[in-house]
């Protein structure tokens, strides 16, 4: 009953090459647009052209994490403190060091008029500020993704106590909205960082 036929295989091949191997392959074809789309949502400038590269490289690198965690480990690994605070540091890191190479950090640092006592005070605050970026970063991420996936967690396992066997479209509606919490996160995320690169 079950048996595999040659045509299934070579239909399948078929398809496949539709799919993946030509030049203007479906897959090519979607892929492109998604990063066209990224492009215009984190809008190029020319003063700081680097920065929606940055943002879109973030949005995919989180996005591929959020959903290969969760689809072959059944976690995220956004979800852990470490991972979120190392990749929060680094993408705040490279912000941080745009804005001290940048003409604005000199500009902030000597404004005419002001006093001595101003300045260190808001340069006090300046610092706290920016110091507090990767940890504000790491606990919405992380914070939001955990809870997005218990609650999905604790619906699904209420469902198949309650429902038994006809729960399955309802935990498919969880994992759905699971992914649109990653897609929703990825996207605060890079942002962000896109904000804090065009300070």
């Amino acid at each position: 009953m079950n048996q595999v036929y040659f045509l299934d295989i070579f239909m399948f091949v078929f398809v496949l090459q539709f799919l993946f191997y030509f030049k203007e392959s479906m897959l090519n074809t979607l892929v492109k647009k998604f990063l066209n789309s990224l492009v215009g949502v984190f809008s190029y400038t020319n003063t700081l052209p680097l920065s929606s590269v940055n943002s879109i490289f973030t949005f995919i690198v989180l996005l591929t994490c959020c959903f290969g965690g969760y689809f072959t480990y059944s976690f995220c690994p956004c979800g852990m403190v470490e991972f979120t605070f190392v990749y929060a540091a680094v993408a705040w890191l490279s912000t941080l060091l745009t804005f001290i190479s940048s003409e604005k950090f000199s500009v902030y640092m000597s404004k005419p008029g002001d006093t001595y006592l101003k300045t260190l005070s808001m340069l006090l605050i300046e610092i706290v500020s920016e110091f507090s970026r990767p940890l504000a970063l790491t606990v919405r991420l992380t914070v939001n993704i955990t809870v997005g996936h218990l609650v999905s967690m604790m619906l699904y396992q209420g469902l198949e106590l309650s429902m038994g066997d006809q729960y399955i479209w309802l935990s498919i509606l969880a994992i759905m909205m699971e992914c649109f919490v990653f897609f929703i996160q990825s996207y605060i995320f890079s942002r962000l960082i896109f904000l804090y690169l065009n300070e």
